[in-house]
């Protein structure tokens, strides 16, 4: 008997969801790092804490849990509905895409294991938190790039992730 998958392909855009949680998530991101900076002032053992630097601490905490929600609800929608690979890109370009997207599901959802990691278990592995905010970046970067090298070269990719 054939296996039924309930995996759905389509060919063309994401859906409004997948790509308003997409924005969300960058959004937060850059939130992130903004509020980054008040959590060594918040953990100083020299001077107390700002009301401002506890405000920036719990809005980093709280939107941290944020993005691995929304992360974790976007790699479910993704695996329930995938979108066809781009019919004029080449094999390589989808395996690099691949690898990216990947690649920031990864890091991000292990950056906020991390998080809890450092935050109830062993305060050292902040620093594996602070290396996997460096691999997001980087991730992050060649996301970018290619998202800007679609828009210009104007193939119709960028427009499957845009509102």
């Amino acid at each position: 008997m054939p296996e039924v998958s309930t995996r759905m392909v389509f060919n063309g855009r994401y859906t409004r969801t997948q790509i308003s949680l997409h924005w969300l998530v960058v959004l937060l991101i850059i939130g992130q790092w903004y509020t980054s900076s008040a959590i060594p002032r918040t953990h100083s053992s020299l001077l107390p804490p700002s009301k401002i630097d506890l405000f920036q601490h719990a809005v980093h905490t709280y939107a941290g849990l944020l993005i691995g929600i929304i992360m974790l609800i976007r790699f479910g929608l993704s695996y329930m509905r995938t979108v066809a690979p781009f019919p004029t890109s080449q094999k390589w370009q989808d395996r690099l895409a691949r690898i990216v997207h990947l690649g920031l599901y990864f890091s991000v959802l292990h950056q906020v294991a991390d998080w809890a990691i450092t935050s109830y278990f062993w305060a050292p592995a902040r620093l594996v938190h602070a290396y996997i905010w460096k691999i997001i970046l980087v991730v992050a970067f060649f996301h970018i790039v290619a998202a800007v090298y679609h828009l210009i070269s104007g193939d119709g990719m960028f427009g499957r992730v845009t509102v």
